[in-house]
């Protein structure tokens, strides 16, 4: 039985967070699970509705690919609760703020979550639990887990998202956002520099949406705000959040030059200053006005790259290694292994046999292969070349213009 922890407390001032993915779980995996949660989440989806909750929109359920269910499909799995006095714990240890109980939950080992998990793991059996997945990264959650002998599956939405891209997500063993294993991953592989990846058409393949006009890159710098509740921000932004961004990027460029782009799902609005405020329609558009790109840990930072605009990014992510190479050549090979075997089909995260073939430790020549079948490519030449390498791989795959 595969198990699924999703975030439990109303820490950004909503109950159930996580809904959404609760319901994609229900409405895909097919089979029996054990959701590690609130009772919130197993309310009457009416209630919901009542709320107004954007869940509960046909739109949004058909861009997240979940169908809002009944409940009988819902006691078909079974659940372990965490209580509201665990969240009363929290909340009081961190001075009353929500921001700083989240950014708790996210970075360290609680004691009120140690012992919430240990008695949750007590009653389960622990033997028929093949793997925890999370939304989240949640440090209680992982040293629990790991004296049961459990692995713990970080998911999430990928940096590049449909419309414009192939929907993407990420798995990983160590983490999401923060403390994952991109890079070690990446120089495990002995993936070759230099192996005639082309940026261009790496982008072409994942990019969906029409090139229209091509803008003037009329500003010097543009600037990528975050929403400021995310937890890419709170826990792993070295410091850095949404105000001492804009400072550090005005130290950068004290006589203008920069565009500013607030994130669509801020609760606040940016006013003209020394900076300009983006109307774009969409994050490429806003790269396109730009020279460079300053980022926290924002995915505009991966999709400046894929267009070849000089990112710097100042928190850790995912894809902080790709913007930290020496060269052009080291770059380009780590955006390819970053596109192919790091990030993962949106839809196969939710797909219990993928998740069996990963924690089946497969080797990312095997990774990468089950990825380009999942985009649409023909794979059946591929599986019969006698080298395990993924950059080999790319190139019989057409994204190489190194000689095959």
């Amino acid at each position: 039985m595969i198990a699924a922890f999703l975030l439990p407390f109303p820490l950004r001032g909503y109950r159930a967070p996580y809904l959404w993915v609760y319901y994609r779980l229900l409405s895909s995996f097919g089979e029996r699970m054990q959701f590690i949660a609130s009772e919130d989440y197993t309310r009457d989806p009416e209630h919901w509705r009542a709320q107004n909750r954007w869940e509960m929109q046909p739109g949004n359920a058909q861009r997240l690919q979940y169908q809002v269910p009944a409940r009988e499909s819902m006691a078909g799995h079974e659940y372990r609760f965490l209580s509201e006095t665990v969240f009363g714990t929290l909340l009081a240890e961190s001075g009353g703020n929500p921001m700083a109980a989240f950014r708790r939950l996210l970075s360290e080992r609680v004691p009120c979550l140690d012992a919430a998990f240990a008695e949750i793991f007590s009653q389960t059996t622990v033997q028929d639990i093949e793997a925890i997945l999370t939304w989240c990264n949640c440090p209680s959650l992982s040293a629990a887990a790991e004296e049961k002998g459990i692995p713990v599956v970080h998911l999430e939405i990928g940096p590049l998202r449909w419309p414009q891209y192939r929907a993407t997500a990420y798995l990983d063993f160590s983490g999401v956002n923060g403390n994952t294993e991109a890079e070690r991953r990446y120089l495990d592989s002995g993936f070759r520099p230099g192996a005639g990846f082309d940026i261009e058409a790496l982008r072409r393949f994942f990019y969906l949406a029409a090139d229209g006009e091509m803008p003037e890159a009329r500003f010097k710098l543009g600037v990528a705000l975050q929403v400021e509740d995310d937890s890419n921000l709170l826990a792993f932004g070295h410091g850095f959040d949404n105000q001492s961004l804009l400072v550090y990027a005005h130290l950068r460029r004290p006589d203008g030059g920069v565009l500013m782009r607030g994130h669509p799902g801020s609760l606040f609005a940016l006013k003209p200053d020394w900076y300009e405020v983006d109307d774009s329609p969409d994050s490429v558009a806003f790269i396109r006005r730009c020279e460079n790109i300053l980022t926290i840990n924002s995915s505009v930072g991966l999709e400046a790259m894929l267009m070849q605009t000089p990112v710097e990014v100042l928190g850790d992510c995912a894809h902080r290694f790709i913007a930290q190479a020496g060269d052009e050549q080291a770059r380009v090979a780590r955006l390819a292994f970053y596109l192919f075997a790091y990030l993962v089909p949106m839809h196969l995260i939710y797909d219990s046999s993928y998740l069996r073939f990963r924690l089946g430790q497969p080797s990312e020549y095997e990774i990468a292969i089950r990825h380009l079948a999942a985009y649409g490519v023909d794979v059946g030449p591929l599986r019969q070349a006698s080298t395990g390498s993924v950059s080999r791989l790319l190139e019989l795959a057409g994204l190489s213009d190194a000689p095959i």
